[in-house]
């Protein structure tokens, strides 16, 4: 009797720590209300980094596995869209993930548009951070931005099953309401004075 109760113990306290990971990640997105996301057939992937090199084809599996499901598809000579990811350990790599994206954008320049203090620019983003970044292939400006950090007792390495849930969040309300109001999980906040567009590679 004593065993069947320790092991419904173990298995509550699995449970719990369990939703307690998915609660500890703080999803937040942003876009370009001029931007018609309706008309978005086809994306493609620009770049992808992380500090744990298995966790890179974890996070194109799960946008891709979300994207493909709402019907668009890769299209590497001519994209609707361009995505970037990024999830590293520290601010200077983050820096350099952005400084080498030639002629990219990483200033949310719609208006309005700034996610918040702590992510005014690349050198303030929390480590462990996911920033999942959508591009204009002609311009290269940014139109959509998703990012999932956790809290600073949570940010051992990232399992594949946080990535699906974090991404999942994310594009609960993708495509976004060109022109619309802000969903319920999205923000805006006020325009970053502090970037200049990135450059480099």
């Amino acid at each position: 009797m004593r065993s069947i109760a320790k092991k419904l113990a173990i298995a509550l306290c699995s449970s719990v720590l369990a939703s307690a990971s998915l609660l500890a990640q703080d999803v937040i997105t942003d876009y370009n209300h001029t931007t018609p996301f309706d008309k978005i057939r086809t994306y493609n992937w620009a770049k992808v980094q992380a500090s744990d090199p298995l966790v890179e084809p974890r996070i194109t599996a799960a946008v891709d596995h979300v994207l493909v499901g709402q019907g668009l598809h890769i299209n590497s000579k001519n994209p609707d869209i361009l995505i970037t990811a990024v999830d590293v350990a520290n601010s200077a790599q983050y820096r350099s993930f952005y400084s080498q994206l030639a002629g990219y954008t990483w200033k949310a320049d719609w208006e309005n548009g700034n996610f918040s203090n702590g992510l005014a620019s690349p050198s303030r983003i929390p480590a462990h951070t996911l920033v999942i970044d959508m591009y204009d292939p002609a311009t290269h400006k940014l139109v959509w931005r998703g990012t999932a950090s956790q809290a600073p007792e949570s940010k051992e390495r990232k399992t594949e099953d946080d990535i699906d849930k974090a991404v999942n969040i994310m594009f609960t309300r993708f495509p976004p309401k060109s022109g619309g109001p802000v969903a319920p999980n999205q923000m805006e906040a006020p325009a970053d004075n502090s970037g200049a567009p990135v450059t480099g590679r």
